[in-house]
């Protein structure tokens, strides 16, 4: 692309940052609060609680692991993206990084969606759907009203995000799997693995490495779990307390990671080796159950 293309691109706005700049303080306040809805942390707890506490939802701990490789994938392809273009922001965004493609409209579309491919019942999928779509509007809105994207930017995004979550569940489970088996998740971590290595390619900054090294220690941990056969079916406070315990130290670390504090091996590994605890959490709280439950015979 040249140089003309790209200055373009930068001013690729239609007139809505104006109107936002129009709006109440206070609405601006409201959508500030609402985009968090699609900040990465955020959806990242999301589907790290929902896996670590799978047995506790009722919910399949492969469905969750999907999710997981869907979130990994959706910020790489996220970072991929924002680093190939390269395109600025709106003038007073107030935040760094790269404006194009929106990374918050990605994330909400793969996420949201995501879960309501994987979880969705049946009869409940229309409701569902329109609940995820609200919430990814609602999001990919409050990126204009705060003034850090353009409109372009978060258009682009969903189209991203919906591109990107069906390729990854029709390599992987399906569009609306019944079922999900240990070879679909491995489907969906490569995918979210190959995705962080195109990160790579279009930059080698701390969030792409951490991008990179969350998924492939997610598909090491998923391995880890599908080694063995240790697992309990019925949910125990032993592995709820420690499920939830492990949480607060990770996010410490993602954190740390993040901040740009440690230099990018140590973010790679401590990303990796992180990932792959908690994935790997579960099935080693059960074997700790199990065996304490065996000892007290």
């Amino acid at each position: 692309m040249s140089s003309v293309d790209l200055a373009i691109l930068a001013d690729r706005g239609v007139g809505e940052t104006a109107a936002a700049e129009a709006l109440p303080a206070g609405v601006v306040d409201l959508f500030g609060l609402l985009t968090r809805l699609g900040d990465p942390m955020t959806l990242l707890v999301v589907v790290v609680v929902g896996y670590l506490l799978a047995d506790h939802l009722g919910v399949s701990s492969s469905r969750m692991a999907v999710a997981l490789a869907l979130a990994f994938g959706a910020f790489a392809v996220t970072l991929a993206l924002k680093h190939a273009f390269a395109l600025p922001r709106p003038p007073g965004a107030g935040t760094d990084g790269y404006g194009f493609p929106s990374g918050h409209a990605i994330g909400a579309t793969v996420v949201y969606g995501g879960l309501v491919a994987l979880l969705g019942e049946r009869h409940r999928r229309r409701r569902a759907v329109i609940a995820a779509a609200a919430l990814v509007a609602l999001v990919s809105l409050s990126r204009i009203v705060i003034g850090v994207h353009y409109l372009v930017d978060v258009v682009a995004g969903v189209a991203v995000g919906v591109g990107f979550l069906a390729v990854t569940l029709r390599v992987g489970p399906g569009l609306w799997p019944d079922r999900v088996d240990t070879a679909a998740v491995d489907r969906a971590f490569a995918v979210a693995v190959g995705t962080g290595v195109v990160a790579l390619g279009t930059a080698v900054v701390t969030d792409t490495v951490v991008a990179a090294a969350a998924a492939v220690g997610g598909w090491i941990g998923w391995r880890f779990v599908t080694s063995r056969d240790r697992r309990v079916d019925d949910p125990s406070t032993a592995r709820l307390v420690v499920s939830v315990a492990a949480l607060p130290p990770a996010l410490v670390v993602v954190a740390v990671v993040l901040g740009g504090g440690v230099s990018l091996p140590v973010a790679a590994g401590l990303a990796g080796v992180v990932v792959a605890l908690l994935l790997a959490l579960p099935d080693l709280s059960a074997s700790v159950v199990e065996k304490n439950a065996g000892s007290s015979r």
